[in-house]
Formats: C-alpha cells, sequence, structure tokens
C-alpha cells in the first residue's frame, strides 16, 4: 500500500510560477499579434493546472483511515487552516481561469495594436490573485512535502507497535524480528521517523512498526515525533510490545518508564511488557520494574538473546489477528 500522500502533484512557490511564466512569454510566438497573444495567455492558463492538480491529488482528510487523519493534524498542526488553503488555491485557479477566458475573449475581438496590452493586463490580474494566496501556497505545499515522506504503513495489515522511551533498544529490535533496517545510534532521540519493516506470515503478512521514542509528558507537550508514535499505538491495529531498558546505562528510571508503560496500557492495546539488555542489566532498575510488571520476555535485542522466544510467542498472536479479520470480512 502507497503512502497516501505519495501521489500530490507539488506546484512551484507563486513567485516561481510567475517568474517562470515571464520568462517564457518571449518564446511563444504566433502568426499574427493578436495570435500570439492568445497564445500566450492560453499557455498561462494551461500552466495553473499545477496548481489545480496540487488540489485534486491532495487526499480528502476526512477520507482517510484514521491514523493518516491523524498524521495529518500531526504535520499540519491545523486540519481547518490545511482544508481552507486547498479551497482557496482552488478557488484562485478557478477565477484565474475565468480571466484568462475573458482576455482570450477581448484579444480576438481587438485590433492587433491591443493585443500585447490586453494580454499584460490578463497576466497582471492572474499573478495579483495568485499573490494574495502565496502565504497558503507556501505553507500547504510544506505539508504536503511532510507527509510525502512518510513511510507507507498499511493500516489493514496486523501490526506489531514496538514502543518505549527514547534509547531502550527498539530499533534494534525491529531490525532483529522484520525485514526493516533502522539505524541505529547510542544515544536518544535517534528514531526520527516511523520505521517499517515486515514478518512473512505464509500467505500474510505482518508489520513491525519502530516508533520515535515517547516520554511521560503532556501529551499537549510532546514533540511531533512522540505524536507520530502515539498515533501508531492508537489507531493501528495489532499488538504493543513495550521495551524496558533495565540496563547499567539505562537514561531513565524505573519510575519514569513505568509511568509511561501505564499511559501506554491506557490507549486500549494489548501490551507485552519486555525487559530488554538483561546483558548488562542494573539489578536494583531490573528487580524494581519486573516486580511491577511482571514481564513476559526478557531479551538482548543487540545479541540476539530471547528473540526466537519472543517470535515463537508474537507470530501465533499476530495468525490469529489476521484469521479474525478474515471471519470480520
Amino acid at each position: 500500500m502507497l503512502n497516501p500522500f505519495e501521489k500530490i502533484k507539488i506546484p512551484p512557490e507563486v513567485e516561481d510560477f510567475i517568474k517562470s511564466y515571464l520568462n517564457k512569454i518571449p518564446s511563444i510566438g504566433g502568426n499574427t499579434p493578436k495570435d500570439r497573444e492568445l497564445r500566450r495567455v492560453k499557455s498561462l492558463e494551461d500552466s495553473l493546472s499545477r496548481y489545480s492538480e496540487f488540489v485534486s491529488t491532495f487526499p480528502k482528510v476526512d477520507e482517510l483511515h484514521p491514523f493518516y487523519q491523524e498524521m495529518v493534524r500531526i504535520v499540519a498542526g491545523d486540519v481547518d487552516k490545511l482544508k481552507m488553503c486547498l479551497s482557496a488555491i482552488n478557488r484562485a485557479v478557478i477565477l484565474s481561469r475565468k480571466i484568462t477566458r475573458q482576455y482570450m475573449g477581448l484579444i480576438r475581438k481587438s485590433q492587433d495594436e491591443e493585443a500585447n496590452k490586453l494580454m499584460r493586463q490578463c497576466v497582471g490580474r492572474v499573478n495579483s490573485i495568485l499573490r494574495k494566496r502565496s502565504e497558503c501556497v507556501s505553507w500547504t505545499i510544506q505539508v504536503a512535502k511532510s507527509l510525502r515522506k512518510l513511510k507507507a504503513i498499511d493500516p489493514s495489515l496486523p501490526t506489531i507497535v514496538i514502543a518505549g522511551a527514547p534509547n531502550v533498544g527498539k530499533s534494534t529490535l525491529v531490525g532483529k524480528i522484520s525485514s526493516a533496517k533502522p539505524e541505529v545510534a547510542s544515544y536518544p532521540f535517534t528514531t526520527k521517523e516511523i520505521h517499517v519493516g515486515h514478518i512473512d506470515l505464509g500467505f500474510f503478512k505482518a508489520q513491525v512498526i519502530d516508533t520515535p521514542g515517547i516520554l511521560d509528558r503532556p501529551m499537549a507537550k510532546r514533540n511531533k515525533i512522540e505524536l507520530q508514535a502515539i498515533n501508531a499505538i492508537k489507531n493501528l491495529d495489532g499488538i504493543i510490545l513495550f521495551i524496558f531498558d533495565v540496563s547499567k546505562t539505562s537514561l531513565y528510571s524505573a519510575k519514569e518508564q513505568l509511568d509511561l508503560y501505564e499511559e501506554v496500557k491506557g490507549l486500549g492495546k494489548r501490551v507485552i511488557p519486555i525487559l530488554n539488555k538483561i546483558d548488562d542489566k542494573d539489578e536494583k532498575l531490573y528487580k524494581e520494574i519486573k516486580t511491577k510488571v511482571n514481564p513476559e520476555f526478557e531479551i538482548s535485542a543487540e545479541k540476539g538473546e530471547g528473540i526466537n522466544e519472543l517470535l515463537n510467542y508474537v507470530i501465533p498472536l499476530m495468525k490469529h489477528e489476521i484469521g479474525d479479520k478474515v471471519l470480520d470480512n
């Protein structure tokens, strides 16, 4: 499944569009002065399709899967503004085309010596209309570019979401259990986007998602990276593998990780607690977390310890998820 935003056709910024067209004018000729100016105005009208295609290829937010609806909210920040700007761009194109057609009619009826003046009036009016929407155009282009960069995630597939605080080993685990090859680094906040891998289940696949690290703090204070992780947990069907770092180098206390675990559990999905980095465990941290969550698995993702046992448990769960979906359909 494609990222639904991949097919958005990005137009130029308004000033770039105007500059490009003005540079193009001298090269547009015709058999007569009137014919030349008609071709120039028609070329301007045709060029406006860059903006109409932008609007028409932008997915309708309300028709998207909740996962992608939330992604739009996270990236754009203001969905109402996005809808308003798309509408404003569309109206600008409609009005501009109306003007070009009016002027083509005027040029056809004009004397040869008036044709160039009418063409310049037309271009000036269209440029003015576009410039009034330039802020909307620029902002919407930036939103579209960000949305196009999102990883393709299929909300219809059963999903394993890897969650936890930053730097607890999520990317390493995803690389061990799926086809994903995320970059792994040994410092916090290294996952800047959602990584997606897949596990082959025979006739079906399950997707594995490495979410950016999330911290235990109010939703309003979370950045876009953290909000993407919350969105994946809330709006994708499947299970959550919550990773605890129990190592001597853990950046987070037992309380910080446990508080985040409780928040993730509150999102209404099945959450499986996993203790990671047990090859270098801090005994106090290990015991404090283990006593509270009674983890189903203890692993060292980096060294591959406990991975097979984890997969032998998770894969049947995913097959069961698929079976339920088939029965539901």
